[in-house]
């Protein structure tokens, strides 16, 4: 499977195992923390984000001078990514929505949703409890099986760690098994960056085009 048909396969966010529970996964071994994404060009927002920011307009706003807050640290900041993950996790019944990408879309808090509900909601909580936008991150990534999906990855002070609907753990984002493709970008959550071996390899693959002769 190509570079590029992945990026367009994870950008229709099918989301893996949206019926399996929290707490079924097997968890990889915490071992790989203090690390960061690496990021690098930038990259096309999945169409169900365009959407979703303008639904929810607020959500995709940069932070303002007084919202840039630091991130909160050590077992406090542990504790509440732990929570957050949780309670949604708890909250939000699984769902398959339509495959129709003119009739998906992601919402905040629903009853029952699939894994892009729970990671905006995610993200929405933390915002809601002092988090700065610039700390959380959506991301899509493919699973194993191939399948696109969406988390929030949360940076924090010493690595980036991921909060998932299919787990009912924080783990770090080098931990949790997947191909990473892409990521909301810092400086402006409307904007997105590809990421890891995937962003890598367009960049790599963009300055070979450019330096063949035409």
């Amino acid at each position: 499977m190509s570079w590029i048909f992945r990026t367009f396969l994870a950008a229709g966010l099918v989301c893996a195992g949206t019926a399996a529970k929290a707490d079924t996964i097997v968890e990889a071994p915490s071992t790989a923390a203090g690390s960061f994404i690496s990021e690098y060009d930038n990259a096309l927002a999945p169409l169900q984000f365009v959407k979703f920011c303008m639904n929810y307009g607020t959500e995709c706003e940069q932070d303002t001078v007084a919202d840039q807050q630091v991130p909160p640290s050590g077992e406090r900041a542990s504790a509440m990514l732990r929570e957050v993950n949780h309670s949604v996790n708890d909250a939000i019944t699984p769902m398959q929505k339509p495959t129709n990408p003119l009739l998906r879309h992601w919402t905040l808090s629903p009853a029952a949703g699939d894994c892009n509900d729970y990671a905006v909601t995610k993200r929405h909580r933390l915002i809601e409890m002092g988090w700065p936008k610039s700390a959380l991150r959506l991301a899509v990534v493919l699973t194993a099986g191939g399948q696109g999906h969406l988390v929030l990855v949360v940076r924090m002070s010493d690595g980036d760690v991921v909060l998932d609907n299919l787990s009912s753990s924080v783990r770090p984002w080098n931990a949790a098994g997947y191909q990473w493709i892409s990521m909301q970008s810092g400086s402006n959550p409307r904007f997105w960056v590809a990421v890891s071996e995937h962003g890598e390899h367009l960049r790599a693959s963009r300055l070979a085009s450019l330096r063949t002769p035409s």
